[in-house]
């Protein structure tokens, strides 16, 4: 095989490893920073931890999930019925960018919605919740 040729297909094999979809993105940011509260699935844990799967609150709440994200948010909270009381850290450390890819895994994968975030609707919010604060 041929130097070129051999670059070629390094290059492909580096390419494919680098997967820059949202969700895919998303979800490693999801296990990085939400899992060990929310769980594997999003499940919450019982009633001390919301769920963020399946969660009424995560859809009636969309146009502030990428503020809860950045600032946090303390309870109570009512989520699938259940009321919690307890409080969520914000993620200072994640750019708008992240912050779109997390709130996308959590929308389109854990809650099995078509529509997502776009990064300009992420920055709006985080414009507004963060004149506020």
């Amino acid at each position: 095989m041929s130097k070129t040729l051999g670059n070629l297909v390094l290059f492909t094999l580096l390419l494919a490893a680098c997967d820059y979809k949202p969700r895919n993105q998303g979800k490693v940011l999801y296990e990085r920073n939400c899992q060990s509260c929310h769980m594997e699935s999003g499940q919450g844990l019982g009633r001390l931890l919301p769920p963020v799967a399946n969660a009424d609150y995560v859809l009636e709440h969309r146009a502030e999930l990428a503020c809860i994200i950045r600032h946090g948010i303390s309870g109570p909270i009512q989520v699938n019925g259940v009321t919690y009381e307890g409080e969520m850290e914000g993620n200072r450390q994640l750019t708008d960018v992240e912050i779109n890819n997390l709130v996308h895994f959590i929308l389109v994968d854990l809650n099995k919605q078509k529509e997502h975030f776009v990064i300009n609707e992420v920055r709006n919010q985080l414009e507004k919740c963060s004149s506020t604060r």
